[in-house]
């Protein structure tokens, strides 16, 4: 398969090769590739886990089982919070 590159991706394959951690162009796509795959199967869990979620949360309306509404403003500020700090 040939494969067409910007010449921003070309620069950055020649500085990883002329880093010597790398012996072939080919080594760097393959490593690139893996970790996209790594990248993508983390987002996967994470929506599985997200999606479990959801299905408790919908069992749990269903069953009555609601909280007040202002723990869960609370809890989502604390998250927006962190994640402002992490952005930092």
């Amino acid at each position: 398969m040939g494969i067409s590159l910007n010449e921003q991706n070309q620069g950055r394959i020649r500085r990883k090769l002329a880093s010597g951690q790398y012996g072939s162009p080919d080594e760097v796509v393959a490593t690139a590739l893996a970790l996209l795959d790594e990248h993508d199967n983390a987002l996967e869990l994470e929506l599985a886990g997200l999606r479990a979620k959801v299905q408790q949360g919908v069992q749990e309306t269903e069953a009555g089982q609601l909280g007040p509404a202002s723990d869960v403003f609370d809890e989502l500020r604390r998250r927006n919070a962190a994640l402002n700090r992490r952005k930092r």
